[in-house]
Parts: C-alpha cells; structure tokens; sequence
C-alpha cells in the first residue's frame, strides 16, 4: 500500500488528460481511398496534357469516365471541345441533353443545346432554339443576365447583346443593363456603340460619375490606335451639339480632355463652362495650372488671361496674376533661346508685381521665381539673395514657405560655388519635411550636389530611397539619375569618364556653358568607347539650345537616335528634335514624321501621349 502516494499524481494527470478536449485531426485516408483520389488527378491531368496536345481520341474516354463520377464545369467543357473536335455531336448533344435532364432551370445548359447544334452544322434548328429562350424570357432581371452571360461564354456576343436589348425593353428603365451591353461593343470593335452606353448610364445615374470615370479610363489608357478615345469624343461633342445646355457632357469632354492631355480642348471647354455657368474661372484655373505643369505654356498664358480679363475684383485674379507671371518665367527659362530684353522685361513685370502686392506668403511664388531670374539669367545674386531672406526671415511666413524659400536660396548657393552652406539647407528642408514632397525635393537636390561633386555612393544612395517618392516628377528625375550613375560606373569601377560628365552638369546648372562643353568635348576624346558617350551628346544640345542655337542642337539629337536607338535617350531625343522642328524651325511635315517615329519605336516611353497629341494637332484632328 506504500506505492499508492508514489503513483496518485500520476493517476490524477492521466484522468486531466482523459476530460481534456482532443483537438479534430485532419482526416487520414485509408490506402485503398488514397490511391482513388490519386488516380483521379492523374486522370485528369493525363487527359488534358492529351487535349493540350490535340490528341483528342485519348482525351475523350478519359473525360467520358472522368464525367461520370464529376461533373464540373471545366470537365464538362473539357469534354464537348473533345467530342467537337472528333465532330461526334451525336454523343456531344447526349451529353447536353443529361445536363438539362439533371439541372432543370439552369439556362446556360439550353444555351449549350444550341452550341452544340451550331458546331454540327445545324444553324436553323440552333438559330430557331435561341430564338426561342430569349423569346421566353421571364420579366426577370437575373433571368436576363444569366441568359446573357451564358451566350457570352460560349462566344454568341451578338445573342447576347439581342438579349440584354430584349430585357432592356422588357424591363424599362428599372435596369438598363449599359454596364453590360458596352463592354459587349467593346469585344465587336463598336466603340462609338460602347461610348453610347457608358454616357447614357451617366445621364441616369449621375452619382455614378466616379465609377464611369474610372472604367472608361481603363480603356482609353489602353487604347494603342487611339479609337476608343476618339469614339468617346465623338460621342459627347455629338450630344453637346444635341443638349447645348446640359453641362454633363461637357464636363465630360473636359476630363477626356484632361486625360488625353489635350489642353487645348479643355481650355475651351472649362471656358464655356465658366462662361454658362458663371464660376468666376475656378475650372479655368485648374486647367492653367495644368497646363503648366505639362509645360503647354502656351495655353496656360490664355488661360490665365482669361481670369485676369475678370478685373482685380475676381476671386481668383492673384492666382492668374501669379500664375501669368510663372508662365513666362517657365517659358523663357525652358525655351529654346531668350534675349536680355525678354529677361529684364519680365523682370520689371515681377517687381511691379510686388510692388502692388507685397512680399508675403502669398506672394512667395513671384519671390522665388523672380530670385531665380536675377541670379540665374540675370547674374543679380545680391538682389536674389535679398529677397529670399526677406521670406526667410518674416515672422508671419509660415515654415513650409521659409523652407521653400531656403531651398531657391540653396540652389543659388550652389550657383556661387558655396556647396557646404547649399548642403545644409537642403538637409535642413529635408529633415524637416521628411515624408513630404517639399522634403524630397530637397533630398533630391542635395543627392544631385552629391552627384555633382563625384559622391556616387551616397547620391545612388539618396536617389534609390526617392524612386518611391510621391511625386511622379521627383520619381522619374531620381530614377534617371541613378540610372546614369549605375550605367556608367565600369566594371573595373573607374569613375573618371561620370566624373567629368557630372562636373560639366554642375557648371550647365552654374549657366557656365563654355566650360561645360569643353568638359563634356573631353570625354569621348579620352574615352571613346564609353557608354556615356550618348549622355554627353544629349548634354551638348542641351547647353547649345540654351545658348540658343537650335541647328547644332538638332545634329546632336539627331546622333543620339540614330546612333543609340536603344539607348534611354533615344525617346527623349526623338521628343525634342520633334519639337524643334514644330516650334522654332516650323517644319510641320518633319515635325509629325518625328512624333510618328517616337509613337511607333517608342510606345511605352512618358512621352508618347504628348507626341500623339502634337502629331494630331499638327495633322489638323484637334482644334487650335
């Protein structure tokens, strides 16, 4: 009796084990049920290997057994496509007819009758079968859809629109079924047909607006002929003509407009807009900014022309003013020549500018454009200097605009050869909006001082981090540069040919263009078979269109394409040479065969929309 307190815990633990709850185990098959249900995925697997390969003999006596005992639906189709293929529609109709005796109701396997009839060369008994299920509809929604459906799975596009246009007459307007009628035209190349439905949807479904939107951007971002998009506006300036006093449909065409970056277009439809509606030029507006952005220059001064044309008394006059002013900025900065006159013209429109407005916050745009004309174009860096520390140093500026400004105070630091002082404002600016597009502009410009005084590493560094940055311009401007970077560090890791190249970019950003060029001259003298020998060609006609000698640029690019098409420049030549050729040579028919060329080579680079719009334009499609 000793031995019972020894073993009592151990008895207890066993009757804790005995009330626990035992966790469910995954099923264990018998040897007998496994071998079942492997030789079934062999089976299967074995007969479509057999129908992948067309032998279709072998193929449909494994899918007669496999049906037998599963009939789902990719065995079942499976099986018809075999017996299709060895034209046995007496046992294919067999088949069918089981399916409509075991699934009574289920119309996709009447549809299935009529296939099979259609297949084995009986067109007026499977015409004649269709007809009749459309005929004997229900008044039923889901009826309509399922049928509808049914026929588009087996690739009877026209049954099914005859379907849906049946139930939309059936039905009324208690459910129009556009959504699913227009991708429908879409499948038959009836794009003007698949733009009537998603517009008509629109007209009863206003709240639906954003949900359109979005499907129709899908198709006409994949849209390589441009037939989708035209279709669409054919369409509404088809129905503005109808209905000039509805506002959806011109609406509408301006954020087709907007899409196709035809700005053009939208100028004059925000325009009309404004005008019918009275909104004091708030769309007008948006598309000037737009514009700029694109760099239409050109239509971006109309359009802030328009607003300015309102009185100072308009809400968004000091907007346009602004905006006015920052155009011809742009334009002259990024043109292909410019002389002094323009310069100090538009230097005294700035000052007066001030003058009426003041320097504050809200004038900080006209600051920081104007510091960049004096130091930049116009060599005054005192006066530059002077106006950003007036920002800088005002106590009702806000920080982000004291940080915009200190960013245009860096850059002409820079210019002056004061990099240590530049670096520390960019890192200022870039500690302080991190995760802002305000920060990673900095960042951005402080990876590109790096890069400038041959830090390769860390720039690459900084520059990999802002591919991920939320500014699309920001984003590509970082991705390229570490692509040269990357590119044009040798095997053996000789950084001298991206040294020189990096030194001439630093002295074209310090307008210091004799130098540069003679830089960029001495790569391909002391290493000929670089690969950054396209680079320094595309740099040269950079600086030569700034200096305002276009026909030496154009030679250049010109070399670019020819000699390096597959090149990352090549699409970015093509785009200026054409632009040359439209803007300052006024070759129109050279200008097109150029755009054509960088469509047709070079259909995924960001330039192609733009060249697809000019190309229109000059062709006569768009309206000027």
């Amino acid at each position: 009796m000793r031995i019972l307190p020894a073993i009592l815990p151990f008895l207890l633990l066993l009757h804790t084990l005995s009330q626990a709850q035992v966790p469910s185990l995954p099923r264990i098959f018998t040897p007998g049920e496994a071998r079942e249900e492997t030789t079934v995925n062999t089976q299967e697997q074995l007969a479509a290997q057999y129908f992948r390969e067309g032998r279709y003999d072998m193929a449909v006596e494994l899918y007669e057994e496999l049906f037998e005992s599963d009939r789902a639906s990719v065995i079942y189709s499976q099986y018809l496509e075999c017996l299709f293929a060895l034209e046995d529609y007496r046992r294919a109709e067999r088949v069918v007819r089981e399916q409509i005796r075991r699934n009574p109701g289920q119309i996709r396997f009447e549809v299935d009758l009529g296939w099979v009839l259609d297949r084995s060369g009986n067109e007026r008994q499977a015409r004649r079968h269709f007809d009749q299920l459309i005929s004997g509809l229900p008044g039923s929604q889901q009826a309509v859809i399922d049928l509808a459906g049914s026929f588009e799975r087996r690739g009877f596009i026209d049954r099914a629109l005859e379907t849906l246009m049946h139930g939309r007459r059936m039905l009324g307007t208690s459910y129009p079924f556009n959504l699913r009628i227009a991708p429908l035209y879409e499948r038959k190349g009836d794009y003007k047909a698949m733009m009537d439905e998603y517009v008509g949807y629109l007209e009863e479904n206003m709240s639906e607006m954003d949900r359109v939107r979005g499907i129709l951007q899908d198709a006409i971002n994949n849209d390589p002929d441009f037939a989708r998009n035209e279709a669409l506006r054919e369409v509404l300036l088809g129905r503005t003509q109808r209905y000039p006093n509805a506002n959806l449909y011109s609406e509408m065409l301006l954020w087709l407009s907007i899409q196709q970056k035809d700005f053009r277009m939208a100028f004059m439809q925000a325009r009309a807009l404004d005008r019918r509606f009275r909104q004091e030029g708030e769309l007008v507006l948006e598309v000037a900014q737009l514009s700029t952005a694109n760099e239409h220059f050109d239509i971006a001064a109309q359009a802030y022309k328009y607003i300015l044309e309102k009185g100072e008394e308009g809400s968004h006059y000091l907007d346009a003013l602004v905006g006015s002013l920052d155009v011809r900025f742009l334009s002259i900065a990024s043109g292909f020549s410019y002389g002094s006159e323009e310069l100090l013209a538009l230097e005294a429109d700035y000052l007066q500018a001030l003058e009426d407005l003041g320097i504050h916050p809200n004038t900080v745009t006209l600051v920081r454009n104007l510091a960049n004309l004096q130091a930049f174009h116009l060599g005054k860096i005192e006066a530059a200097t002077t106006l950003l520390g007036e920002i800088i140093h005002m106590p009702q500026a806000s920080q982000r605009v004291r940080a915009e400004c200190r960013i245009e105070l860096a850059d002409i630091l820079v210019l002056t050869g004061q990099v240590w002082d530049a670096t520390l404002l960019y890192s200022q600016v870039d500690k302080q909006y991190r995760d802002n597009p305000l920060g990673h502009e900095a960042r951005f410009k402080n990876a590109r001082l790096s890069y400038f005084i041959g830090e390769f590493d860390w720039a690459k560094a900084q520059l990999d981090i802002l591919k991920a940055a939320t500014s699309r311009l920001i984003a590509n401007d970082a991705m390229a540069l570490s692509l040269r970077i990357q590119d044009n560090i040798g095997f053996d890791g000789d950084t001298e040919p991206l040294m020189r190249f990096a030194r001439a970019e630093k002295l074209v950003f310090m307008n210091r263009f004799e130098e540069a060029l003679a830089t960029l001259d001495s790569i391909p003298q002391l290493f000929p078979s670089h690969a950054i020998v396209d680079d320094v060609l595309f740099a040269k006609a950079g600086v030569y269109l700034k200096q305002g000698k276009p026909e030496m640029a154009d030679s250049l690019l010109a070399r670019v394409v020819e000699e390096y098409p597959a090149g990352l420049l090549a699409d970015d030549a093509l785009f200026r040479r054409a632009q040359l050729y439209e803007q300052v040579f006024n070759d129109r028919e050279k200008a097109m065969e150029l755009y054509q060329r960088l469509m047709i080579n070079h259909p995924g680079s960001l330039n192609t929309v733009n060249a697809r719009n000019r190309f229109r334009y000059l062709r006569g499609d768009l309206v000027n």
